[in-house]
């Protein structure tokens, strides 16, 4: 595996990528192109959490995906996340699209995964990118290349529905009311999605992920969704491996079941090879 990490930008407007790609297996006859996970982690829209970076990329990788972090807009002075996240995203699968030969992408299979905040971002990309009129609107029609599916870990979904608690909160993510609400965005053209929270998640509200489910089976996607009985927020991983030193609370076995059951989806879709 190679680890690279790369400067973009998106409407003239720097930000950072880590890429992780898989190498070839020197004896395979022939060469394999794979599918590539793209990683929105969370952190409330003011951090990035490590916990949901490096960790979930890894397992992505082990099972035979590339991966990439992407470090999309935070709140940052008078900067709004919107819309640069969703330009940043753009970027980042055209940058994917262009890098398919040199590392052996298959450009049909790009799967974006968000994480709380970052579900967010993935959730309202996949409703704006999927819709021509919404790509021109704000600027994502100059980027090439589309995602397959998303894969969304207790996103945030509608920043009224429990996360952000204050109106001042939400203008600083974005004034635009119109990427407010992601399940609002969902249209038969929206890709297909896998989503999972927990029915105690104290920080974003299990209404957030049943709202965007609702509208993905008004609108007849394809979705898997697994509301576990119990968990905190920001479970990442669920196991020892994103446990914040000495607090169990971040072990939930039941949860810990979620990579596979995703990787088992991507595999039911054809985007990902392998049994699991």
């Amino acid at each position: 595996m190679q680890i690279e990490q790369q400067t973009l930008n998106a409407v003239q407007q720097p930000f950072q990528v880590t890429a992780y790609w898989l190498d070839q297996i020197s004896d395979f006859e022939t060469a394999v192109d794979y599918p590539l996970m793209i990683i929105c982690p969370g952190g409330g829209f003011t951090y990035h959490s490590g916990r949901e970076e490096a960790p979930i990329a890894a397992r992505m990788v082990a099972a035979g995906m590339h991966a990439i972090v992407l470090n999309y807009q935070l709140i940052a002075g008078h900067l709004t996340v919107y819309p640069a996240a969703l330009q940043q995203l753009a970027a980042t699968i055209d940058w994917v699209t262009k890098q398919a030969t040199q590392h052996h992408i298959d450009t049909q299979r790009i799967v974006l995964a968000g994480f709380s905040a970052g579900g967010h971002v993935v959730a309202t990309f996949n409703g704006v990118a999927t819709q021509p009129e919404l790509r021109a609107q704000y600027q994502l029609d100059q980027y090439a290349g589309h995602h397959a599916a998303v894969i969304l870990g207790y996103p945030v979904i509608d920043l009224q529905a429990g996360f952000p608690t204050t109106a001042a909160e939400r203008e600083q993510i974005t004034t635009d009311r119109q990427l407010w609400a992601a399940q609002q965005l969902v249209t038969a053209t929206s890709k297909p999605a896998f989503v999972w929270q927990t029915v105690t998640d104290e920080l974003v509200p299990p209404q957030n992920s049943l709202a965007y489910v609702q509208a993905l089976l008004a609108h007849q996607i394809p979705t898997a969704y697994h509301l576990f009985s119990s968990g905190i927020h920001g479970l990442a991983l669920a196991n020892h491996v994103t446990q914040k030193p000495g607090k169990t609370k971040y072990l939930n076995a039941q949860a810990a079941q979620w990579p596979e059951l995703a990787l088992a989806w991507l595999q039911e879709r054809d985007i990902l090879a392998g049994t699991f």
